[in-house]
């Protein structure tokens, strides 16, 4: 939605995604991007997502970038 493009909409959103699936023990969450969606990438970015690879997405006939997001407990344990 461009009415709110760069106000950190998804990334507040996302952020509040991980944070609802934390609890769930996840040791961390793998998230794709077309390797032009740079606003997609400054969201996981943001997010601790850290870039992994490039790949083929057959399904879809087309490139996709892979990135990693450590799901790390707030608690102890």
């Amino acid at each position: 939605m461009e009415a709110r493009a760069g106000q950190g909409v998804a990334t507040a959103a996302l952020a509040l995604l991980l944070a609802e699936i934390r609890p769930l023990g996840l040791h961390h969450v793998y998230l794709t991007t077309d390797p032009d969606n740079a606003a997609s990438q400054r969201v996981i970015q943001r997010n601790g997502g850290v870039f992994v690879e490039q790949f083929e997405a057959t399904a879809y006939g087309k490139s996709e970038l892979r990135w990693r997001i450590e799901m790390k407990s707030s608690s102890n344990g």
